[in-house]
């Protein structure tokens, strides 16, 4: 297999040390597909003190040394290096109730979630796959490692990844784990907002969204993760044509719930990302009224850079738009005022000629309101002009 230089060296000086090191997790899976990867994790028989001792002429960052893990930057790259593992008992459906160490892989392999990312490897053992993990690759699917339910009762948010997995690879999920997840996806409900969204997230931006989605819903899981949300399943197929913007195809989903904000705001968002999916999915339910240059100014002085996200959208819901791109083009090229703070004057010159307080807010407002419909108004003279008349 073919992998970075700075990870051969890793794998290098522990070995010489006297311990085993290998590739694990996405890194490996990636690599086994053909396919680019920049993150790589590797895990080890040395404990993390022993770890941070082999490595002490580099930068070494002691992660989360209660969990085994230090960091190590070797040629400017930082590398997560992880001690094998034992999980303790699962007590909240996320979090085991502690960790012991172990020197066996087999033992750290046998904890992990599902065949595709319970893999090891290194130059002088090989391939280790205990549990047919390549043979899945090569048949695309997605099964748990061991007993399905047990996988998902001890972390519910495991379930999630079976999808976001499923999403991002275009696999299938293994018949026997699509119906654990949908008899464990009760335990949903103790996961986080915000490890959820991450989750959704990487489901909604998967090649394989759509079947992804539609495997969601048929096992109810947004039973549990969204209650007041309605989906249409129609749209699935469309999801995929939108642009790679979580915002942009949450909002898709969301229009004409009446919900959505409630929603949203459980989803524990940035509020960049809330405020985009809610203007959006509000600005998508109805029909574009852009039969002007100035009503399409107004628009785009609304929207922003999202003007293209929300005709993507409708254009997915079945809207025309043709023509509306070029118009949007043109509006750019000849530099029409869109936005308060293009206006030829600002906030100091009203202030010159006696405006103040609030009023200065309500007169810019006013004013862009005139300049939207005619931009030749939009020189300082001018304004000025109608503000005094």
């Amino acid at each position: 297999m073919k992998y970075p230089e700075y990870v051969k060296k890793i794998l290098n000086r522990i070995e010489k040390a006297g311990h085993e090191a290998f590739i694990v997790g996405g890194a490996l899976r990636d690599m086994m597909l053909g396919r680019d990867s920049h993150d790589y994790d590797i895990t080890t028989s040395a404990l993390p003190e022993e770890t941070a001792e082999i490595f002490s002429d580099l930068h070494v960052i002691k992660t989360g040394l209660k969990h085994g893990t230090v960091t190590v930057v070797i040629d400017r790259h930082p590398i997560e290096i992880t001690t094998y593992r034992i999980d303790g008992d699962y007590k909240d459906s996320r979090h085991p109730s502690g960790i012991s160490f172990t020197r066996r892989i087999e033992d750290d392999l046998a904890r992990r979630d599902f065949t595709v990312n319970a893999m090891a490897y290194n130059d002088k053992r090989g391939l280790v796959d205990l549990f047919g993990g390549k043979e899945d690759l090569e048949r695309r699917i997605i099964r748990a490692v061991g007993e399905p339910e047990r996988r998902f009762t001890e972390d519910a948010l495991r379930i999630m990844r079976a999808f976001r997995f499923s999403s991002k690879l275009g696999f299938e999920i293994e018949e026997e784990t699509l119906a654990a997840a949908e008899k464990c996806r009760h335990g949903l409900a103790n996961i986080s907002a915000e490890r959820k969204s991450v989750e959704l997230e990487g489901i909604l931006l998967g090649a394989g969204v759509e079947k992804a989605l539609l495997d969601m819903y048929n096992a109810k899981i947004f039973d549990i993760i969204a209650p007041a949300i309605t989906l249409d399943t129609t749209r699935f197929s469309k999801i995929c044509f939108l642009p790679d913007d979580f915002a942009c195809r949450m909002a898709f989903c969301l229009v004409g719930q009446e919900s959505t904000e409630k929603y949203i705001s459980t989803l524990k968002l940035s509020n960049a990302v809330s405020s985009k999916i809610k203007k959006l999915a509000c600005l998508a339910e109805n029909p574009l009224d852009v039969s002007s240059d100035g009503k399409l100014r107004r628009l785009m002085s609304v929207c922003g850079e999202d003007t293209e996200h929300l005709l993507k959208i409708k254009s997915a819901l079945g809207e025309d738009v043709r023509g509306i791109p070029e118009r949007i083009e043109a509006i750019r090229a000849r530099g029409d005022c869109l936005y308060i703070r293009q206006l030829a004057l600002d906030g100091r010159d009203l202030s010159k000629i006696g405006i103040s307080g609030k009023e200065i807010g309500n007169t810019l407002d006013k004013l862009l309101d005139a300049v939207l419909d005619d931009p030749k108004l939009n020189t300082k003279d001018t304004l000025i002009a109608m503000i005094k008349s």
